[in-house]
């Protein structure tokens, strides 16, 4: 699907990919699975359940400093883009986050860098 063809939410995600792609070129090891889980346990508290109270990491296990500003502003500004647009339900935003009719320039989609949430009472 070409980005002109996203709807306002999958644009947003489809930014998001592209600039942790960035970042990876930097700091491979946002590939790694344990980058994975932890950008979803993030994701799921900050975004998807919006957990009173909670606050977005300084640091995210990367090696480099500018590297965890530069994912935290990239995580951050996601979550405020969404948060402009109509999805008032836990299912609507994990639904919205989890699209994988999105994909980056390179190809890649939101599976490769945060692990797939199968059950949100996981996170509960």
């Amino acid at each position: 699907m070409e980005i002109l063809e996203y709807i306002k939410e999958q644009k947003a995600l489809y930014e998001l990919v592209n600039e942790l792609e960035i970042i990876a070129q930097n700091s491979s090891e946002l590939w790694e699975i344990e980058s994975k889980l932890r950008l979803s346990d993030i994701m799921a508290n900050a975004f998807i359940l919006q957990k009173d109270g909670y606050i977005l990491p300084t640091t995210f296990g990367l090696e480099s400093k500018e590297a965890n500003e530069a994912l935290r502003k990239a995580l951050s500004k996601y979550i405020d883009t969404m948060s402009l647009y109509n999805l008032d339900t836990k299912e609507k935003r994990w639904r919205a986050f989890q699209d994988l009719d999105v994909d980056s320039v390179e190809d890649n989609d939101v599976e490769e860098f945060f692990e797939w949430i199968e059950d949100l009472d996981d996170y509960i």
